[in-house]
């Protein structure tokens, strides 16, 4: 009897955790993002608050934030772009080459812009129109640009692409009203694409896509048209995100976004995403990626090892994915499907 009312118990309050976050998608990462920040608020309050670190932490957040909206829209419309490390290297560094041979920092920041947005349309047309596994298209994408970037700035050996105007510099590093513009541009954004997802049909198109695939093209919803239009705009994010880095920086690198696929889709699925699609919001993925920056922030305070940070790096990404699949065989067996 006691061992029936624990199950019956835990099931309803399961349900009610499951149907929680259902609701509020950002719930999970926003709870971690107060926790760390009241963590090292009063453990190392001297060095976190300081001016430094703050700004450290605006400058880490803020392009990976700007390349996170595009990831989210791609998660809820069921896909996802595994490109987006290396399309910002090579937005940066297009950005960079326009600016060498004198270009205006206007056309400089359309050209890297363009250069993300071809990248994009390149994995949506092999995705949607070839019918190639996404993930098998960007993994593939990734490579081949990131080749490019190397062998570009490679080539160029030591004289690298770094002499730029102040106009383009004062993208990363000016501010208006002490905040820095980068951060300017993601809250502007995010607030946009929120306002997108929830107001306009075609944000609403994209869960259903996500959710139920066969369903919405039944709807007469155009699914391969949303999703090429979603790369191109995740690559131009990306691209975008890349010329932030090296206005910031001054010089292209050939190692800008190096990793920052993963943790922009660890960031996404904390807060609230889904690897299956139909679920997220904008809002969760600043979040999330926050938390993430705020995880690594911690790790450098308290001085950790470098083994270490990698080993708690690759406990979170399993953690969220088992997560995340976990939460999706739950939904399942609610719909009657499992």
């Amino acid at each position: 009897m006691f061992l029936s009312r624990a199950k019956t118990f835990a099931g309803s309050a399961l349900k009610t955790t499951n149907s929680f976050i259902s609701r509020r998608p950002e719930s999970i990462s926003l709870s971690l993002c107060i926790i760390m920040i009241l963590l090292l608020g009063f453990t190392v309050p001297k060095y976190f608050f300081s001016n430094h670190n703050i700004g450290s932490l605006i400058t880490s957040t803020s392009p990976e934030g700007i390349v996170a909206l595009g990831m989210m829209m791609l998660l809820i419309s069921g896909v996802f772009d595994l490109s987006v490390g290396s399309t910002m290297c090579l937005g940066g560094l297009v950005a960079a080459i326009a600016l060498t041979i004198g270009l205006p920092s206007s056309v400089a920041v359309l050209l890297g812009l363009g250069s993300g947005m071809v990248i994009g349309l390149l994995n949506g047309f092999i995705t949607e129109i070839a019918g190639v596994n996404p993930l098998i298209t960007t993994i593939g994408m990734m490579y081949i640009v990131r080749g490019i970037t190397e062998i570009t700035l490679v080539s160029r050996g030591k004289a690298g692409y770094g002499d730029f105007p102040e106009s383009f510099r004062q993208l990363g590093q000016g501010r208006f009203l002490d905040i820095h513009y980068m951060l300017w541009m993601l809250i502007i954004l995010a607030l946009f694409f929120s306002l997108f997802l929830a107001k306009r049909r075609n944000g609403r198109n994209l869960y259903y896509i996500g959710g139920n695939e066969s369903a919405a093209v039944a709807m007469g919803i155009n699914k391969k048209k949303i999703r090429i239009l979603l790369y191109m705009l995740s690559g131009v994010l990306a691209s975008l995100a890349g010329i932030l880095i090296n206005a910031r920086a001054g010089a292209a690198n050939r190692y800008t976004g190096q990793n920052s696929h993963l943790n922009v889709i660890i960031a996404c699925i904390i807060g609230g995403g889904s690897l299956a699609g139909g679920k997220g919001n904008i809002a969760g993925a600043v979040f999330g990626l926050l938390f993430l920056v705020l995880l690594n922030n911690a790790f450098n305070l308290y001085d950790v090892n470098q083994h270490v940070q990698s080993l708690v790096n690759g406990m979170v990404l399993l953690a969220v994915v088992v997560i995340d699949g976990w939460m999706n065989i739950l939904k399942r067996r609610e719909l009657g499907k499992e």
